[in-house]
């Protein structure tokens, strides 16, 4: 009996409970999984690795860690396959300065293939910042009633500059100078080119120095002298803001530029203060003997031929042109003093021969002004230099822009048995200035300066300036003599 009225209960027990449910299946990984996964495997790309011996020879230490790696849900179906996760580059190279990069393959596919101006498969910002710092001394003995020659040291320029090239939908690059001179801060660059537009060449928006004078068109860092020649710190424009395109032909032996700008503001780090103008300003190079040599530069032989011309347009503006003695430390010497002019126009000649380790150099410019009061006016004024390297160096030259470019030694500077020297250069520079004509007298500069350069390698640099000059024809007149020097660093 009680056997059965057990067997009833077990019975009635089953009825009543829940029916059972199928086992359910594994669910993928969870957000939050999947992020401490890539967190993992993130620390494990970043951890240090034994180093090889070729690894110890490297300046530089470089990483690319993910920034984030996401795992795929099973249900959300699988990531798109052209898709990468973001490389990042955040790295000390010593003399080359702070790199930072970040970049990522994008899923889309590109429809303008045939457009090779336009990249939409990689979106990539790409950058370098670096420091420029340059000390200048210097002392100088006068004769005449020139004034304001005071002996002494002084900070000639200290940069901040950012370098890079990056692609958001178009490939391009940029550059970007922020530093102070004696007395104010200056932006001398600030602007962006897209190369390899076709039919174009490259095109260049922004804040730059127009294509006017090959000693100013070349970096201040890479000519033979502590400051350009004085008639190019006069008349040559400064940095404006413009839209520029430029582009080589005959397969790199000439090129050509051509430009509008703007100029507003009247400051320039030089002599050159017009303002109230638009400027276009053209540019034409050719070598004529083509013996330019990337692989074996101490055999470069080269013959730079250029013409160029700045067209000033603009009612109410102002032209004035003035210089120092080639030396930042003297006051201007020379002065045209302000000038109210519709319009000007500057036209330059310039040439340069190099062969091996010997150059000469030599620009002339003249400036006609048609003045609102009074008859036109005309001011020139040019130069000749010569450069001799020392240690077998030859000056380089840079295709794309129609000017010189850095110098590096053939052997940088070392202690030990398998150190050099670095490379050594003399040079000599003779100049003249004249800003008087008519009812103006700005007066006349005659300028000789000689210069020993030392590059203990690419990024430093000392020099040693000496030179006389005469003042004739201005607000004062006489005779001075300049020793100089400057020790800079530049990466």
């Amino acid at each position: 009996m009680m056997d059965r009225l057990r067997t009833h209960a077990r019975a009635r027990d089953a009825r009543h409970a829940a029916p059972s449910r199928a086992p359910e299946p594994a669910r993928g990984p969870t957000r939050l999984q999947a992020h401490l996964v890539g967190m993992a495997l993130a620390l494990a790309c970043a951890s240090p690795r034994a180093q090889t011996p070729a690894d110890e020879t490297k300046a530089d230490v470089h990483a690319e860690v993910p920034a984030s790696v996401e795992l795929a849900d099973p249900a959300a179906g699988a990531a798109p396959s052209g898709e990468r996760p973001i490389e990042w580059d955040f790295s000390w190279r010593g003399w080359e300065g702070l790199q930072m990069s970040a970049s990522r393959q994008t899923a889309l596919r590109d429809p303008l293939t045939d457009l090779p101006v336009f990249n939409l498969q990689e979106v990539k910002l790409a950058g370098k910042l670096g420091l420029r710092l340059e000390v200048d001394a210097a002392t100088f003995a006068t004769t005449g009633d020139l004034s304001g020659f005071d002996s002494g040291v002084d900070l000639r320029r200290a940069r901040i500059t950012a370098r890079g090239d990056s692609i958001v939908v178009v490939p391009f690059t940029y550059s970007v100078d922020i530093g102070y001179v004696p007395g104010r801060f200056t932006i001398s660059q600030a602007n962006v080119s897209i190369p390899n537009i076709p039919y174009v060449g490259t095109l260049k928006i922004g804040q730059f120095q127009p294509a006017q004078g090959l000693q100013v068109i070349t970096s201040s860092w890479d000519i033979a002298f502590m400051e350009p020649a004085a008639p190019l710190q006069a008349i040559a424009p400064g940095s404006e803001f413009g839209v520029q395109v430029s582009n080589t032909y005959r397969e790199g032996r000439g090129t050509w530029t051509l430009g509008a700008y703007r100029n507003n503001s009247g400051d320039n780090e030089y002599g050159n203060l017009s303002k109230g103008y638009s400027n276009l300003v053209g540019r034409l190079t050719w070598l004529a003997v083509d013996g330019v040599d990337p692989d074996h530069p101490d055999s470069n032989r080269y013959l730079h031929l250029g013409l160029s011309a700045d067209l000033q347009y603009g009612g109410g503006g102002q032209i004035r042109y003035r210089a120092r003695p080639e030396s930042y430390i003297a006051p201007y010497v020379v002065d045209t003093g302000a000038i109210s002019a519709d319009k000007a126009g500057t036209y330059g000649v310039e040439a340069a021969w190099v062969d091996g380790t010997f150059s000469v150099q030599a620009e002339i410019l003249r400036s006609d002004i048609g003045a609102q009061a009074g008859p036109s006016l005309n001011f020139a004024g040019g130069y000749l230099q010569a450069s001799w390297y020392l240690t077998g160096e030859s000056r380089p030259y840079n295709r794309q822009t129609g000017a010189f470019r850095r110098l590096v030694p053939r052997q940088s500077f070392a202690f030990g048995p398998d150190g050099g020297w670095g490379a050594l250069e003399v040079s000599v520079r003779a100049s003249y200035t004249d800003l008087s004509d008519q009812n103006v007298r700005g007066g006349r500069l005659g300028m000789i300066m000689s210069s020993l350069n030392w590059y203990p390698h690419q990024y430093l640099t000392w020099m040693l300036d000496v030179g006389a000059g005469a003042v004739r024809g201005g607000a004062s007149s006489g005779n001075l003599a300049i020793v100089q020097t400057r020790i800079g660093i530049n990466f």
